[in-house]
């Protein structure tokens, strides 16, 4: 499923002395089976975004059109029976979404969105195991287990299973990794490209991790002040753009920063790398030419 965010404005307390424009004209396309990451400093719009997308906000203009695999199309931004059937393959999770949960056991917790979806008992089960499975939790194990008991990673992932049980086709992600120890925000990360892979799902992520989304997204969207600053490849907004991300108090990837201080210094590098390895060979090759 292609979406289509067109002209999207948002206004929060509209016409009052704190009136507040949390978008501000933003237009672009999320292609089906892509990953997109969305960075931006605290209140640059990001959160408003993907929760106007999920259709749990209405915006104030423009719209939010959904393309389907057959040609037709439904604009989810507005109310009606058919918009809010097609917003049901939008699945979102936010931050910290452990505290949502509220089940006697893990089972019933996942089991609650294919509940609300009028699936039968057997099938509720059946996609509940399939999701657990998916975020590596073992429905023997731990499904009769209080999801109150796990480790705060385990929360967090039973937290993704309830939303994959809906069988969404876009999956929004509000900083999955936040509060996380290094293993626990690799193992999620590392978990999303699992089920993208598996899912063959849209995904949108908002981070304030830039090596997350270098690594991870297909294209990268920079909000500044609800305006939508730029959108490309990692590549090239990440080593494109470097001085503006700075001026708007945003940082870049670890190896093109580390890269553009060489280069500052005086070595003569290429800056315009985004993986290790590449970044490694890079240094090796300025250090060889600068001794022979």
């Amino acid at each position: 499923m292609q979406i289509r965010i067109e002209d999207l404005s948002k206004i929060y307390s509209p016409g009052l002395p704190y009136e507040t424009k949390a978008l501000d004209h933003v237009s672009f396309t999320v292609e089906a089976g892509e990953f997109i990451g969305i960075i931006g400093h605290t209140g640059s719009g990001k959160t408003t975004l993907v929760q106007s997308i999920a259709g749990l906000l209405e915006p104030s203009d423009g719209r939010i059109v959904s393309v389907h695999a057959d040609g037709t199309e439904t604009v989810i931004s507005q109310k009606g029976k058919e918009s809010a059937l097609v917003r049901r393959k939008v699945g979102i999770v936010f931050q910290y979404p452990e505290y949502q949960l509220f089940e006697e056991t893990v089972m019933k917790d996942v089991c609650f969105g294919p509940k609300n979806q009028g699936l039968s008992l057997e099938e509720q089960k059946e996609r509940a195991r399939a999701a657990l499975d998916l975020v590596g939790i073992d429905a023997d194990d731990k499904g009769e287990v209080s999801p109150f008991e796990l480790s705060g990673g385990q929360k967090r992932r039973v937290a993704i299973a309830g939303v994959l049980a809906m069988r969404p086709e876009v999956l929004i992600l509000d900083e999955p990794t936040a509060g996380l120890d290094p293993k626990g925000h690799d193992d999620i990360l590392e978990m999303i490209r699992r089920i993208r892979q598996e899912m063959d799902m849209s995904i949108i992520l908002v981070s304030h991790n830039m090596d997350d989304v270098a690594e991870y997204a297909d294209r990268v969207l920079v909000m500044n002040h609800g305006k939508m600053v730029f959108l490309g490849t990692p590549k090239e907004v990440y080593c494109e753009h470097e001085e503006a991300l700075r001026a708007i108090g945003l940082d870049i990837p670890s190896c093109p920063s580390f890269l553009w201080q060489l280069k500052n210094r005086g070595m003569d590098v290429d800056d315009n790398k985004l993986e290790f390895e590449e970044t490694a060979q890079e240094i090796i090759r300025a250090v060889k030419s600068r001794w022979q």
